[in-house]
């Protein structure tokens, strides 16, 4: 039986190290995905994950070197070509040479980064994003959203720090007419690919209060045109495009605009942009109902003016119709007057020759003058007798006459 030879694992390491640097230390071009970059800021050196898929899944994976020399020369070039750093979820074509280290394992290690096909990428990624939005016709949705005549009330998605957000709140609470704007900031990362979860969420989180914005405002400044290709992802921009309220974007860049802000309610270069617009917006309503109000001020004036004239015109002619009644009214009193005085005089003559005649009926028929003709009144018991049958033989009564009055006493009587 043949002796077991065992080998320490650092000579088989060693082995294998020195197979692979041998023979596959040519430089070669690997397209891959940079699933995490595994930057160290301490010592510059980066150790991203590389990997292939197909249709989803993870079909080759292997570690890779960018020492601190290379890394920030290749990011350099990525920010000239793509106005980005290097970062996670990129698809990148890279020259490299295979490595193995007998601590470390098998890596690549990169020695340059071709931008151009990383930028081409991106752009076929930009393209699929506008398609997919246009075919699902969500492309103009927002755009469809209505705008309040006076948007008072946005929502802002931002980030407190952001000079961006500080400008525009400068502009919006420091204008000369003293526009009233309310704003509530909702805090996000506005770059790199964290971006697309954080902007997300916080859209999710306003609309299920959309009753209280009248649009949303997403701004960014300050930060050149570094980390923008975010705003070209599909489900960020899906989000934007069928939102519930008209959503503002200032994400502060000069180059074409982003799938992000070509769906949006309306897209702006700066955040001073949007509150400009939104002051503009005020201006649109506060401007022709101040000269509609100069304009009633004026009508009201003429129309006061028209009345005052027509006013004293009416009182002239009521002063002289008023003195022409007045004195009608004087010359009918007294006549009228004139006619009660005479009618009274009448009346009083009448009713004292009345009153005369009436006065000799009287005299006529006083008793006086009836007894003055040989009448005579007759009593019993001080009450006058006009009947007989009162009278009883032997009842004494006393008669009165014009002159001197007799006692009688009754014999007997006879009713006739």
């Amino acid at each position: 039986m043949p002796v077991k030879q065992v080998f320490p694992l650092s000579k088989l390491t060693e082995a294998i190290e020195n197979v692979i640097n041998r023979h596959c230390s040519k430089v070669v071009w690997v397209k891959a995905e940079i699933v995490k970059l595994n930057h160290y800021p301490g010592t510059g050196h980066c150790y991203p994950d590389l990997v292939e898929k197909k249709d989803g899944r993870i079909i080759a994976e292997l570690r890779g070197n960018i020492w601190k020399s290379n890394f920030d020369l290749i990011n350099e070039k990525f920010r000239n070509v793509l106005n980005e750093d290097l970062r996670d979820d990129m698809t990148v074509v890279v020259q490299a040479t295979v490595t193995f280290h007998s601590v470390y394992g098998l890596a690549l290690n990169i020695l340059d980064i071709d931008p151009e096909y990383t930028l081409g990428e991106l752009a076929k990624q930009r393209a699929e994003a506008i398609k997919k939005l246009t075919a699902e016709g969500l492309f103009e949705a927002n755009k469809q959203q209505l705008l309040p005549m006076l948007p008072k009330t946005i929502a802002v998605i931002s980030v407190n720090s952001s000079k961006g957000y500080q400008d525009f709140i400068n502009v919006i609470e420091s204008n000369p007419w003293d526009y009233k704007f309310h704003t509530r900031l909702f805090p996000a990362i506005l770059q790199g690919e964290r971006a697309v979860s954080t902007i997300t969420a916080q859209l999710k989180k306003i609309a299920k209060h959309r009753k209280v914005f009248d649009a949303v405002a997403i701004i960014r400044g300050g930060g050149g045109e570094i980390g923008l290709s975010c705003y070209d992802n599909y489900q960020l921009a899906k989000e934007i495009a069928q939102f519930p309220l008209p959503v503002l974007t200032g994400i502060g860049h000069s180059t074409n605009e982003t799938v992000s802000e070509l769906v949006s309610y309306k897209s702006f270069i700066t955040p001073t942009k949007i509150a400009e617009f939104l002051l503009q917006e005020f201006h649109n309503f506060s401007i022709p109902v101040n000269d509609n109000m100069v304009r009633i001020k004026n009508a009201a004036n003429l129309l006061f003016e028209r009345q005052e004239t027509q006013l004293a015109r009416l009182s002239s002619s009521f002063g002289y119709l008023a003195d022409r009644i007045l004195n009608r009214e004087k010359n009918q009193l007294a006549s009228h007057q004139q006619s009660i005085r005479v009618e009274t005089r009448n009346l009083i003559r009448q009713e004292a020759s009345e009153l005369n005649n009436l006065s000799t009926s009287v005299e006529l028929l006083s008793p006086k003058n009836i007894l003055k003709r040989g009448f005579s009144i007759t009593r019993k018991n001080g009450k006058v007798v006009s009947n007989v049958t009162v009278l009883q033989p032997g009842d004494l009564v006393e008669n009165e006459f014009f002159k001197g009055k007799a006692s009688a006493e009754i014999k007997n009587t006879e009713i006739q």
